[in-house]
């Protein structure tokens, strides 16, 4: 029959299979953490890509205000070149002004249009330099996503071999422990973040830093009972070569 193990020994696994533990945690956190970091890369390329569609968007539509410009100016020359064939059957003075003022009423209407057509041009040359260069730049980014989802994808393998490591290490510590004990320590270890048994320091607490009365700190020295923090209920222990006044 196997030798019941002291307090001092059942501490000792403790802060074994803390260390255990706290590795577990951190990992499991950071995996928990992947797939938001995955969508939050997604979310970005979705809405760069849905930025440039709608600088495009807005290109075709200055495109076919400039088409609108040309065949509005089109019909104008052809008005003015019928205008002006039909100077030649006037028979009135008054008439033959008349005419002139409306040709020259249409040619004004023209080099309005040829303005606005220029800055239309203009306009849609520089939406186009800068759809180009919003293209590759998102070329160059998404490139840069997929380095870092195959980086989360390589860390998630790695987290995945390390955990079943450590779950093979926790296994060989777990049977070694009370019951009991194993049970109050795995329901502080829930609570509490991932740590359920901490170093008295400076006589504090090593989880929530409050100060403790001197008999919690003794008696977590003597080691021969479990003794837990008043404030944060996590168990604690005193490495042996520390001296208490």
């Amino acid at each position: 029959m196997p030798q019941q193990k002291t307090i001092k020994d059942q501490i000792g696994l403790l802060i074994r299979l803390q260390v255990v533990d706290g590795e577990i945690y951190i990992l499991n956190r950071e995996k928990q953490d992947m797939p938001g970091h995955i969508k939050s890369i997604e979310e970005s390329l979705e809405n760069k890509k849905t930025g440039i569609k709608q600088a495009e968007q807005s290109l075709k539509n200055v495109q076919v205000k400039l088409k609108e410009k040309e065949i509005s100016l089109q019909q104008k020359e052809e008005n003015i070149k019928k205008l002006q064939n039909q100077l030649y059957q006037i028979k009135t003075n008054k008439e033959y002004a008349a005419m002139l003022k409306e040709i020259e009423g249409l040619k004004a209407d023209n080099s309005l249009i040829e303005e606005e057509m220029l800055r239309l041009m203009d306009e849609i040359e520089v939406a186009k330099k800068k759809i180009a260069e919003e293209k590759e730049l998102f070329k160059k980014e998404e490139g840069a996503a997929q380095k870092e989802k195959d980086r989360v994808d390589v860390r998630a393998k790695e987290i995945e071999a390390r955990s079943k490591d450590l779950s093979w290490q926790r296994n060989e510590i777990v049977p070694n422990i009370d019951k009991q004990l194993l049970a109050k320590y795995e329901r502080v270890l829930k609570n509490k973040d991932g740590l359920a048994i901490v170093r008295i320091e400076n006589s504090a607490c090593g989880g929530c830093h409050m100060n403790l009365p001197p008999q919690v700190v003794s008696e977590s020295k003597l080691k021969e009972e479990i003794v837990t923090c008043g404030s944060c209920n996590r168990i604690l222990y005193v490495d042996d070569n520390v001296e208490i006044n």
